[in-house]
């Protein structure tokens, strides 16, 4: 089946009146799958797995430009404050549930940084609304048994000094340095398309990862959940992925053969296994 073009952007309402990107990729479906992006991206890469599902008729597919990210941000790599795009997301359901006719089910998934917003929904109020969970080679939390015990990547730099001294002050109510930034990425110029966020301020990266307890956000995921993970993922230790995850009473792990970080996207191996877990779904 041929990949169809991009949907066009638009915009929804967020609750202090901010106007936020979303492309839509529509089916007669009454299940709507919200497709989050990773942490330097925003959603324009997601394109064959939204374009998969939702050519499919597995469900419609949301493919938002979380806060700080996207075309025009107010402040790229920046909110407001830290779980602000737990807001933005339930105001995102709010506004599909809003002008649609059907009672729609939530699907929430999320490729690697996305997984971390998913995960940390877990234990949001929204997590009534959610049916299940798709997560892509998701980030969990820096303490995780996923990461390696030293970065395997050059591109990428966190000041741990700098968020550590973050947190306890935010432990003792002080914010107003959270604007700093503590993450950067470096890009070869060559391979950068005007898209890309490429440092992130501490309040930001906080609203993508899930809290300290990150294992009670996992043992909070009663609901059905995929998790797929490349074999050859550079980034994470795909072998952690299944135990990690055993915390989760309904969670399935796969690992997809010759499949990396981004590869798992558009593989073949991996879009069965969307297909099938989807289709279990109604069953």
């Amino acid at each position: 089946m041929p990949e169809k073009a991009l949907p066009f952007i638009q915009t929804y309402e967020a609750r202090d009146g901010r106007s936020l990107c979303y492309r839509h990729y529509e089916a007669q479906s009454d299940r709507v799958v919200i497709l989050l992006h990773g942490i330097s991206e925003d959603g324009q890469y997601l394109h064959p797995l939204a374009d998969f599902i939702s050519g499919k008729g597995l469900a419609q597919v949301v493919v938002p430009d979380l806060r700080g990210y996207g075309y025009h941000p107010v402040r790229r790599g920046d909110v407001e404050y830290v779980g602000q795009h737990d807001h933005d997301l339930e105001d995102l359901v709010r506004w599909l549930r809003d002008r649609s006719a059907e009672q729609l089910e939530i699907i929430m998934a999320g490729h690697s940084g996305g997984g971390g917003n998913v995960i940390r929904l877990a234990r949001h109020r929204l997590s009534g609304e959610i049916g299940g969970y798709l997560l892509l080679a998701p980030s969990v939390h820096p303490d995780a048994p996923i990461n390696h015990k030293k970065e395997p990547w050059s591109d990428t730099q966190v000041n741990k000094i700098r968020f550590t001294v973050l947190s306890v002050l935010n432990a003792i109510g002080l914010r107003f340095w959270n604007g700093c930034t503590v993450l950067r990425r470096d890009k070869p110029t060559e391979r950068r398309h005007g898209r890309e966020t490429l440092e992130l301020s501490y309040r930001l990266l906080r609203s993508r990862t899930p809290k300290a307890k990150y294992r009670q956000c996992l043992q909070a995921m009663t609901q059905p959940t995929l998790v797929l993970v490349g074999e050859k993922d550079e980034l994470f230790l795909p072998g952690q992925y299944a135990p990690l995850f055993a915390e989760c009473g309904r969670a399935k792990v796969a690992l997809i053969r010759d499949s990396d970080h981004d590869g798992i996207l558009s593989d073949k191996a991996a879009l069965r296994e969307v297909e099938n877990w989807l289709k279990a779904l109604g069953e």
